[in-house]
């Protein structure tokens, strides 16, 4: 079982629906195991021959830079560009499991930048008002400043480097306010492939088709990774890199469709190297959707009315949500279970705020527009639905691994950016990043961290690292092939059933309470008890089975981490403890592999040495 260290410093289950508990299995031994540190390596066996498996030949490959990044999203592209306009010297990779320029989330979405109207608001006034009603004092308040700072900053570079950003007659940017702090503004989404043309021209490399699965390190410092094509000829890569940064996505759990593409990669890989996890009990967003065709209704929790017509939304607030609260999550909840719902939303007189009732209701008149096509596809499908009901749905966003200010983890040499360590660099607090709470946070906190990230290296030295260890090549590949030697075996679709089960009820990752966490945490100790079974066919299924063993890992540190933080604050609700305690409670719960036991300790908020503290 994991254990705990001190440190100072739907599957949409109505609430009337009962679960009954799994019988525990034991836990089998982490897959952190599997690559041993090359300092300790004495094997002298060829890393460059080839290997046949079943009928398949797979070739195995040496390839070196100065800088691998893993996942060529929007976060991967600004940190590349940023370092080669910064340090035009240097070997840059993009290595990208689908294709750079389409993958990732960024270009999926509503197309939608963060804005701060600084001319009304400081930086300090919304830093108030989000460490207040969003982060709950759990946020790295130093961080956040600096990221509305570089708000406008970061739009003009975007701008820059070719992103269309649609502007008034004026020249001025078309805003939409969001809440009496926030507001957005509007970006094409073919955001990443404008992006791609940037790097390429500035000599960028970038890898398609591959997959980054495994991370190598040498006395503590990352040396490089492993990868793997996931077409037909499945080669083998062993990558050499000074320094490698994780720009993977977060994990959602393969759920939600537009979220989906987050399969928790780089959250896998960092974990296993040894890098410190930090909130991974925030990795449980949750949205509004309507009940046949899924589609999200953002802003539609300030519309909520149960059955009886009666306005429910007053029972968990008294203001206009700037977005979705958990309490939204839980008064569906509630009214599930207590033979009030179903829940509908009702605008009144003033319609959708921002679209989400009749197609394309509410958004701001504009040229025709690269995703415009998708949008009338998207809408064309909603149509199913004949009414506004609505429930919630399982995002996940899931973003912990733990980085400084210039995106380093714990690892030397080794950073994560964007949706990988969003809410592992503390930035937004007790909430799921992204969206945390602020729309259009997603998209510019990539770009934020792609910045700090690049900028970091550039100013570094960087030295040359000693050759992976033939060992560590042979036991990894066996490893990442493995699903290709079974004759017999389970589907990944089998693994990740269970972990939906057990993460997509609200009642269990959202409103928790010990008892439902245990039949959960029953059902991802089944998950981990089918993954030596797992079994590909193709280099594809091979894929889907390293993202199947990864959400196994995410919801086990989900669950882990919940255990532990015994309160209730910003996002994160236990019905058993529904008080936030500031007393014992203002800590991150950190998360660390140590010779493949997963292990806990907690680490103190600075909260002395930031502006915005909680009263005494």
């Amino acid at each position: 079982m994991p254990r705990r260290r001190s440190r100072s410093s739907s599957m949409l289950r109505t609430a009337s629906t009962a679960s009954t508990a799994r019988a525990s299995v034991p836990r089998k031994r982490s897959r952190s195991s599997r690559i041993i540190p090359a300092s300790t390596c004495c094997s002298t066996l060829s890393a460059t021959r080839n290997r046949r498996m079943k009928d398949m030949e797979i070739t195995r490959k040496e390839l070196s830079c100065d800088v691998l990044i893993a996942g060529g999203g929007i976060g991967g592209l600004v940190c590349a560009v940023e370092l080669k306009e910064k340090r035009p010297d240097l070997d840059v990779l993009i290595v990208e499991k689908q294709v750079t320029g389409f993958g990732g989330k960024a270009n999926k979405g509503g197309g939608v930048l963060q804005y701060f109207q600084l001319d009304k608001i400081t930086p300090m006034d919304f830093l108030q008002f989000h460490v207040n009603e969003i982060g709950c004092y759990l946020g790295d308040q130093d961080l956040m400043i600096k990221y509305v700072e570089m708000n406008h900053g970061m739009l003009d570079k975007m701008t820059e480097w070719g992103i269309k950003i649609p502007k008034k007659p004026d020249g001025s940017y078309a805003v939409m306010p969001t809440g009496p702090f926030t507001a957005m503004i509007s970006c094409e989404l073919d955001l990443c492939l404008r992006m791609r043309r940037t790097a390429e021209k500035l000599g960028v490399r970038i890898m398609d088709k591959t997959a980054v699965a495994e991370l190598f390190t040498d006395n503590g410092k990352v040396i490089g990774a492993a990868a793997y094509s996931i077409l037909d000829d499945g080669t083998f890569y062993s990558i050499s890199a000074k320094k490698v940064v994780l720009a993977t996505g977060s994990q959602n759990y393969r759920f939600g469709s537009m979220w989906s593409s987050g399969r928790g990669d780089g959250i896998g890989a960092a974990y296993r190297a040894g890098a410190e996890m930090r909130n991974a009990e925030f990795g449980n967003f949750f949205q509004l959707v309507r009940v046949k065709s899924f589609h999200e209704v953002v802003f539609g929790e300030n519309f909520m009315y149960n059955a009886n017509n009666e306005y429910v939304t007053k029972n968990f607030t008294d203001k206009r949500e700037t977005d979705i609260p958990s309490k939204a999550v839980r008064e569906w909840y509630l009214n599930m279970l207590n033979g009030t719902g179903p829940i509908h939303l009702d605008y009144g007189q003033m319609g959708h705020p921002m679209g989400g009732g009749k197609p394309g209701e509410g958004r701001p008149p504009m040229p025709p527009r690269y995703g415009d096509k998708f949008r009338e596809l998207n809408n064309k499908d909603g149509e199913i639905d004949v009414d506004m009901e609505v429930c919630p749905m399982l995002i996940g966003e899931q973003s912990c691994i733990k980085v400084d200010h210039g995106m380093q983890t714990t690892i030397e040499g080794l950073y994560a950016i964007g949706d990988a360590s969003y809410c592992g660099s503390g930035v937004c607090g007790a909430v799921p990043a992204p969206p945390a709470r602020n729309r259009g946070s997603g998209i510019l906190n990539a770009v934020f961290a792609g910045i700090l990230g690049a900028d970091d290296i550039a100013e570094r030295t960087l030295e040359d690292v000693p050759a992976i260890c033939p060992c560590q090549l042979d036991k990894c590949f066996e490893t990442i092939y493995a699903p290709l030697y079974r004759e017999e075996g389970v589907s990944e679709k089998d693994v990740i059933y269970l972990i939906q089960k057990a993460m997509a009820p609200s009642d269990y990752s959202v409103y928790m309470e010990e008892g439902r966490m245990k039949e959960a945490v029953a059902l991802v100790e089944e998950a981990k008890a089918l993954l030596p079974k797992l079994k590909a066919k193709d280099m594809h299924g091979v894929l889907c089975c390293h993202e199947a063993e990864n959400m196994v890992l995410s919801a086990e540190m989900h669950y882990f981490a919940s255990k532990e933080r015994k309160e209730s604050r910003g996002w994160f609700l236990r019905e058993d403890y529904p008080e936030m305690d500031n007393e014992n409670w203002l800590k991150w719960i950190v998360i660390k592999n140590e010779d493949g036991q997963m292990t806990m300790s907690t680490e103190d908020v600075p909260i002395e040495k930031y502006p915005i503290q909680p009263a005494k």
